[in-house]
């Protein structure tokens, strides 16, 4: 196939049953000059980075998953973190390319049995092949990612999305320097965060929006102890994510009593560069360069606002 750029296709799949396949699928695709990511669903070990796995497939280009006999490692929210990959690639409009082994049981008498049945019954909603034989999952692929990539632009650079409209947050005016009286009062305003999250019921799901209110200076605080090194907006998103994460599950299971999971909670990257902003504006952080990549680390101020944020909590 010939291309002057080199696609990115993130390969998802579980790891049990499918070493073989896996293994000959990334194969193919490198010999179609194709680059691949992503890492299989396994329970043996360390712990599954939710993280990495969705900055993957946002960079890719295409989405290509195969399922085998099982449903896979299940997350605490209640879904497979493959299951959760799917879903996460439909929602950002990726190509997915999903290949199903045939292999259902003609009864479903177990609890994995009946997650394996509901996960076919979504991807039988999408674009899909079956396939029992390995040389037949191979050529389904090969025939299926041409067929997707055939005149797609772009390439494995990733492509500048479209900005959304910022969102409006409330200005915390910079205290004079030193002045942690001042900044304690004014750091106690109200933010409404926005966040999105998936709801699973009945073998769908939906994406909702939702708004949380927190304290400025719990926000800050929340991000500011992983700042005593630097560190990168990604890790600071899924700080604040994990700080609302509760009450969005809360409220949102409230709302859907028939859902079984609430999974994916997401800041609003607008506003959050917005706070990062604040933040950078009051001089409490600095931009540093980790690794390669732009992080951010408190400032000699941003830790004298932290530490007389942190002993007014515990006082």
């Amino acid at each position: 196939m010939a291309q002057t750029k080199r696609f990115l296709v993130y390969v998802a799949s579980n790891h049990a049953g499918l070493e073989a396949e896996r293994y000959e699928v990334t194969r193919q695709l490198a010999r179609m000059g194709i680059l691949t990511c992503g890492f299989p669903c396994r329970e043996d070990t360390s712990p599954y980075d939710w993280n990495l796995a969705r900055s993957q497939i946002e960079d890719a280009d295409l989405f290509l998953m195969i399922l085998g006999d099982d449903y896979g490692p299940v997350a605490p929210t209640g879904i497979s973190y493959l299951h959760r990959e799917f879903v996460h690639a439909q929602h950002l409009s990726k190509p997915v390319l999903s290949f199903m082994k045939n292999s259902l049981p003609s009864q479903i008498q177990t609890e994995a049995h009946r997650r394996l049945a509901g996960f076919h019954g979504v991807i039988s909603k999408t674009s899909f092949r079956l396939w029992h034989l390995r040389e037949e999952l191979l050529s389904h692929v090969k025939t299926a990612v041409v067929n997707a990539l055939t005149n797609k632009a772009g390439g494995w650079q990733k492509l500048a999305g479209t900005e959304e409209l910022p969102l409006d947050i409330p200005v915390v005016e910079a205290p004079a320097k030193g002045d942690n009286k001042q900044w304690l009062l004014q750091s106690r305003q109200m933010i409404r965060l926005q966040l999105s999250a998936k709801v699973y019921e009945a073998g769908n799901n939906t994406l909702e929006e939702i708004a949380v209110s927190l304290r400025w200076d719990a926000i800050f605080v929340c991000v500011a102890r992983l700042m005593a090194s630097a560190a990168s907006e990604e890790k600071l998103r899924a700080a604040l994510e994990n700080l609302a994460a509760a009450e969005v599950r809360q409220r949102l299971l409230q709302q859907h009593p028939s859902a079984h999971a609430v999974d994916d909670i997401r800041i609003n990257r607008v506003q959050f560069g917005e706070l990062v902003k604040q933040w950078q504006e009051h001089n409490l952080i600095v931009k540093k360069n980790a690794s390669g990549r732009d992080a951010w680390k408190l400032s000699a101020q941003g830790m004298s606002r932290l530490l007389a944020t942190s002993s007014q909590k515990t006082a």
